[in-house]
């Protein structure tokens, strides 16, 4: 078996040398089990040191060049389109993986012929799962987050999308794993074709591929977390709440999470599902702004987050035709 690491990364000179670095002992672990491993850095045109730091850290690496207008499934796509693999392992520029994570994921898809998606999990500084299992989204999702609840109690029924932060002992079928550290098949991707390239962020990249995976006719493909397999955060301002993310990089944000989401419904359901959780989306965040905009009890970042929410919410319906259509190419 030859393993294929695949790096995305945009203006991430802070923290390519230690995911590099990393990766590199990962692969110089697989010693009996994998015969070789590359390299591939997909870089989508960074203005900073991202690529300087990654040569003087790891020369042997493969250097592919996106766009600036690239998303992250047309960039990793790029990096697939080199990877020689029989299994590619996704691993996001700002985490580092712990000693033994690669081989765990690496271990699992070998002995596990059905799983063809298989996660771990990043946890942050402190220790805390920032990304590991995840239901798919839909309108029951939609309602637990817009509710506030799963941040509130996270290890009840009612962070229903994060299966209530289960403490997985052993290697579980789950719905969907963050692409922030997984390991894929590349015989999978052959069967199903590339990723989906008009989402522009990971999450939803991730979602849709897992899936396609599930839902592959013909086949009793799976997708797993392995709770063993860890990664960790470099520090606390990467993989936050969408809020603390937006409040450090602009609109950008959740209008790419916005679009993404409509996208991934529209596809997966149909027009009017799309429909309702977009109108769900704008009830709920009316109701979070008024709530976050009382003097006194409010947020002022939470209220700027909510009106940029509720804006980019009712721009992509106008764009899309409340849903009917969405364009060929990333947007």
């Amino acid at each position: 078996m030859k393993l294929s690491f695949v790096i995305v990364a945009a203006n991430a000179a802070k923290y390519i040398g230690d995911c590099l670095a990393s990766v590199r002992a990962a692969a110089a672990e697989m010693t009996g089990l994998a015969e070789s491993a590359d390299i591939i850095l997909v870089d989508r045109a960074s203005t900073d040191a991202t690529i300087r730091n990654a040569r003087d850290i790891a020369p042997e690496a493969i250097i592919v060049e996106a766009p600036a207008s690239a998303g992250f499934a047309a960039a990793a796509n790029l990096g697939i389109a080199r990877a020689s693999g029989d299994v590619i392992i996704f691993v996001d520029p700002a985490v580092t993986l712990c000693p033994g994570a690669a081989r765990r994921l690496a271990e699992h898809m070998d002995t596990t012929p059905a799983c063809m998606v298989a996660g771990g999990m990043v946890t942050g500084p402190k220790d805390a799962v920032l990304r590991g299992a995840a239901r798919l989204p839909g309108l029951i999702v939609k309602l637990a987050r817009l509710s506030g609840l799963p941040g509130r109690l996270p290890r009840t029924w009612f962070n229903w999308p994060a299966y209530g932060e289960k403490h997985f002992q052993q290697p579980t079928r789950v719905q969907a794993v963050s692409l922030a550290f997984a390991a894929v098949k590349a015989a999978a991707l052959r069967k199903l074709g590339p990723l989906d390239e008009r989402f522009h962020g990971d999450a939803f990249t991730g979602h849709d591929l897992c899936r396609r995976i599930r839902r592959a006719v013909m086949f009793d493909w799976n997708v797993a977390v392995v709770p063993q397999a860890r990664a960790c955060a470099q520090d606390a301002f990467v993989l936050r709440p969408e809020v603390e993310d937006f409040d450090l990089n602009g609109d950008g944000v959740v209008r790419t999470r916005v679009r993404d989401e409509m996208l991934y419904v529209w596809k997966n359901y149909c027009v009017l599902t799309s429909l309702g959780n977009s109108l769900l989306e704008l009830a709920g965040t009316s109701v979070r702004y008024v709530v976050s905009a009382l003097p006194g009890i409010g947020c002022d970042k939470c209220a700027r987050h909510n009106a940029v929410v509720l804006r980019e919410t009712s721009r992509a319906m106008l764009d899309t035709q409340l849903g009917m259509q969405y364009p060929t190419t990333p947007w």
